[in-house]
């Protein structure tokens, strides 16, 4: 089965980064501008007369250091760490050290360092900004629970996310979005009232909101690509689609996991079952807002959740949606048959 870069991908990429970079530019846009209104307040009361431009351009350095130092914290978060995974090498874990060096070499990429963390979630992500410096984690319980034919599809399909470059592009496109979700949970629970901070903490929603939806149906496209490129790497689609019905029958739910896994975690091949896409409303004291109405409130929002939301906001396809994919894959790999020949879906 041939296998190219997916130019399908690609182009979702950039029109994601691009999208993002453009909602990130009028958001930072209007955040200098408030700051600018608040250093006209301070320049009032200090009776300093600073024209307009400068407060803007302020502004405009405070938002952009803001992003650094946010960004930095971004790029630090990393899955070697946060999950205590270890590196490993062919004496350890001999068919699994040899099983990616195998792939990589076949897919023409450096072989990334495999590293093991002690998890009984099954878990398996690659990290790094480039193909020089990838990381790839896995975890015990993956290992435990898929055979050698599974276990070969799974790593096939990290060995994909690295040829097609995506998980950078996720980085970075997540980057923005954690920053507005951040620096509205901040004003939120700041206490002040202020129509300037309000604005800025519902600007931040919904920026944060609007771009959650282009990273999610990135996210999904990404998986799908991977799908593609682990069943033509190893020529098997029935052994990933067996892996992801496996894995998605062990995926135990984790609401208290920390906050640092849980986003990690949306980088597996196989996502949580419960996922809490919206922010929960609060004051400062961890009163929700509208207490009064929060049973129907919280009810309505778990049925628009489960019905409408819950699909667009997604890290994943469902695994079913997937692994029809495969099987047709796999028609088209044994018979030579398109998936519209065979009625399933082709993807």
């Amino acid at each position: 089965m041939d296998w190219s870069l997916d130019r399908h991908l690609r182009r979702r990429m950039a029109v994601t980064v691009l999208a993002l970079a453009a909602l990130t530019l009028a958001f930072a846009t209007g955040v200098a501008a408030v700051l600018a209104w608040g250093l006209e307040w301070l320049s009032r009361l200090f009776s300093l007369g600073v024209p307009f431009e400068l407060r803007f351009a302020l502004g405009g350095v405070v938002t952009l250091l803001g992003s650094v130092v946010m960004l930095w914290q971004a790029l630090r978060t990393d899955a070697v760490e946060t999950f205590d995974a270890v590196a490993v090498g062919s004496e350890a874990y001999p068919g699994l050290y040899a099983t990616v060096t195998r792939l990589a070499q076949a897919a023409d990429l450096p072989v990334p360092s495999v590293h093991v963390t002690d998890r009984e979630r099954p878990l398996a992500m690659t990290t790094g900004l480039s193909t020089s410096d990838t990381k790839l984690v896995v975890s015990t319980g993956l290992l435990d629970v898929l055979d050698a034919n599974e276990l070969e599809a799974v790593i096939a399909h990290e060995i994909a996310h690295i040829k097609n470059r995506d998980a950078t592009v996720m980085t970075l496109a997540e980057f923005p979005l954690a920053s507005a979700r951040s620096l509205g949970r901040t004003l939120q629970h700041s206490g002040g009232v202020h129509i300037a901070l309000v604005a800025v903490a519902l600007a931040s929603y919904a920026f944060w909101g609007i771009g959650r939806l282009l990273v999610a149906a990135l996210s999904r496209s990404r998986e799908l690509a991977a799908d593609r490129g682990a069943s033509a790497l190893v020529g098997d689609p029935a052994a990933l689609a067996s892996a992801l019905e496996t894995l998605d029958s062990d995926v135990p739910s984790a609401p208290d996991r920390d906050a640092r896994e849980a986003a990690l975690v949306s980088l597996s091949i196989v996502p949580d079952e419960q996922e809490t896409p919206w922010p929960k409303l609060t004051y400062r004291d961890g009163w929700p807002i509208f207490w009064s109405y929060r049973l129907p409130v919280r009810r309505a929002c778990r049925r628009l959740n489960e019905q409408h939301f819950r699909p667009i906001l997604a890290t994943h396809p469902a695994t079913n949606e997937r692994i029809d994919c495969l099987k047709s894959l796999e028609r088209e790999h044994t018979t030579g048959t398109t998936g519209s020949e065979t009625g399933l879906k082709h993807c």
